[in-house]
């Protein structure tokens, strides 16, 4: 009787093929029994995938920040000698640098050492995600409680968390900007716990946000507080002018001598002097204080990780009709292979 190997060589004609065919076909069924307890085995055996891979979910937080470049009002204050640098002075954090800022290790490891309400109990997100870790099933590990002062690590739990900072970028941190024409970025935490997923999520959108606002508007902060305390400070010399000014015109009523005018027109300059640096720099002082809100760039978060989380990986039931799909063809391919043998 024809083979399969002559099937495959191309030398089998259309009745030898189809001879083949209901040859194989009878062996098949005639092996039903087989594949199908093979497919209930694998069916089982794929079971386990619930509890090695469970499914986890997504916590994922969407944001639109401002980008934008200089403008009128840079144009304006530059003509006072104000230079606040634009929404992104320096360009620090332009397109991809914004989105690397998140996973950066200061960034990572200053959210897993937040406090968080979870499983009931305000705890660090570094020990309530410990125990999901490879290095908390080791027993020389398996104790480790990192405390809330960075200054008290260990020099093993400073090695530990380094490890634990790139096993959160690799695994459960990610940070995208789904298009780079568009201002929006999307921070996603994946974990198999939902709470631990939103907590973290929000924790380290908050501060980064923080940390980023703080360097974007760093210099003209810097720039607000001078004039602030040069204000302070031409207020209290304008103050003095105008009671010296009052003090020599009250010596000048009636006065014969011309000396006490001289103080008297000496101390109204002294104030004409004060009151026009006061103007000057109030006036400076308000452009700062323009220019810091317009360097503040506009962070807007546009959806927010909210419960039920969508789960991510394979659900039970995929498990099991992947098994079961294993298993059946591999009752198949032993049912040929015997055919083939006989």
């Amino acid at each position: 009787m024809a083979s399969m190997r002559e099937w495959l060589n191309g030398d089998m004609g259309p009745a030898e093929a189809k001879q083949l065919g209901q040859k194989l076909l009878r062996k098949v069924l005639s092996k039903w029994w087989t594949i199908v307890g093979l497919a209930v085995l694998g069916s089982g055996i794929a079971w386990n995938g619930v509890w090695l891979f469970p499914s986890k979910y997504q916590a994922q937080l969407m944001l639109a920040v401002e980008e934008g470049e200089s403008s009128g009002w840079q144009n304006l204050l530059a003509q006072f000698g104000l230079d606040v640098g634009g929404l992104n002075p320096g360009g620090i954090f332009e397109g991809e640098s914004l989105v690397q800022l998140f996973q950066t290790r200061y960034m990572v490891e200053r959210t897993l050492l937040q406090s968080s309400y979870l499983g009931g109990d305000t705890v660090l997100l570094v020990n309530y995600l410990y125990p999901y870790t490879e290095w908390a099933e080791d027993p020389a590990y398996a104790d480790i409680e990192f405390p809330a002062n960075r200054a008290e690590f260990t020099p093993l739990e400073d090695s530990l968390l380094m490890e634990i900072h790139d096993f959160v970028n690799k695994e459960i941190l990610d940070v995208y900007k789904p298009d780079k024409k568009l201002s929006l970025i999307y921070v996603s935490t994946i974990h198999e716990n939902k709470y631990f997923a939103q907590a973290f999520t929000e924790a380290i959108v908050a501060n980064t946000m923080e940390f980023f606002l703080e360097s974007i508007t760093s210099k003209a902060r810097v720039n607000l507080e001078v004039l602030q305390a040069q204000r302070d400070s031409a207020e209290v010399a304008l103050k003095a002018a105008i009671l010296r000014n009052a003090n020599a015109q009250d010596q000048s009523i009636n006065s014969i001598f011309q000396r006490t005018q001289v103080d008297k027109y000496s101390s109204y300059v002294d104030l004409e002097i004060a009151n026009a640096l006061f103007i000057e720099i109030t006036k400076n002082l308000t452009l700062a204080e323009i220019g810091l809100r317009k360097q503040t760039p506009l962070i807007q978060v546009v959806e927010r990780p909210s419960f039920p989380l969508p789960k991510t990986g394979m659900l039970w039931w995929e498990w099991m009709l992947l098994g079961a799909a294993a298993g059946g063809a591999f009752g198949v391919y032993r049912a040929l292979v015997q055919s083939e043998k006989t």
